[in-house]
């Protein structure tokens, strides 16, 4: 694994055995890229803590797509997803007696025009959208965790005939970032929000790639891959969008459930939900085996 610091490498992917393996791998990780250090001109020393995501997919072989992809072939611009999911809101609000105080369609309009960056993407209305995001609509926002076993648990609580991988994200190991406006680029957004309890139970954060049409001039939605495909293909001399790859095999699933599980990590933990406990009380029956 490349030191932080060297020539870009956007991708590494690392194969595990052991529970203790996978153990060695997150510590390899951190090792790296938890801290960045530099000796200043002025022989001073510079320190900075990075922010290292974690997300578990079932599939090794999965890509990393959101809901809204899976969903449509459809590619939304900011504006139009955000102003659809704004038109459902009245029934939202209806079911559950709250008011989310959303922008109207000319204060919507008005937000974006004044905040047009063809570098930084704007998201109106994102504590709606993380809300909406946890109850399954169709979202451009990717979800990650601030924890390794919250995101491992999520690998490997699904069967698969396939092994399962966790992904560990750093956006900017060297506290700036780079690229140009008409590239896709992924955006950060950050878990202060008021929102669903399930949100700070599993340490959330979210994700969204964009791609800015210089012509429309908006940012569309696109796909997370194909930044790793574009960067990977023109290197910068800036490392950045930095993602490793644990692979876990199947064999693992039970034991490390076990071990999440005294960790206190289970679905109930995760969802605190009446049908979660009964999920957890199957799990620890039936699957821990």
């Amino acid at each position: 694994m490349a030191e932080a610091g060297e020539e870009e490498i956007i991708m590494i992917t690392k194969h595990i055995r052991t529970w203790k393996g996978f153990l060695k791998a997150i510590d390899e990780v951190r090792s790296i890229y938890s801290k960045t250090i530099k000796e200043l001109d002025n022989g001073k020393r510079y320190e900075r803590n990075n922010l290292i995501l974690f997300r578990g997919q079932a599939n090794t072989n999965w890509k990393l797509e959101t809901t809204l992809e899976r969903a449509t072939k459809k590619q939304f611009h900011v504006f139009d997803y955000v102003f659809g999911a704004i038109q459902q809101s009245h029934e939202i609000e209806a079911f559950t007696e709250k008011n989310w105080k959303l922008p109207t369609h000319e204060e919507l309009q008005k937000d974006l025009n004044d905040n047009i960056d063809h570098f930084k993407v704007d998201i109106p209305a994102y504590e709606y959208l993380v809300y909406l995001r946890h109850h399954g609509y169709p979202s451009p926002l990717l979800d990650w965790s601030e924890s390794p076993f919250i995101a491992a648990y999520f690998a490997l609580i699904e069967r698969c005939t396939e092994p399962a991988a966790i992904y560990c994200y750093i956006e900017r190991p060297h506290g700036v970032k780079g690229g140009l406006g008409s590239k896709p680029k992924i955006t950060l957004q950050g878990p202060f929000v008021r929102t669903h309890k399930r949100h700070f139970a599993q340490k959330a954060w979210y994700t969204v790639a964009t791609q800015w049409d210089y012509e429309r001039e908006r940012h569309y939605f696109c796909s997370h891959e194909s930044v790793f495909d574009n960067q990977t293909q023109r290197p910068s001399i800036i490392e950045q969008d930095v993602l490793i790859k644990i692979v876990i095999p199947g064999s693992l699933r039970s034991e490390m459930l076990k071990n999440l599980n005294d960790f206190n990590i289970n679905h109930f933990t995760l969802f605190q939900s009446e049908e979660s406990l009964i999920k957890t009380l199957a799990d620890k029956r039936f699957l821990q085996k």
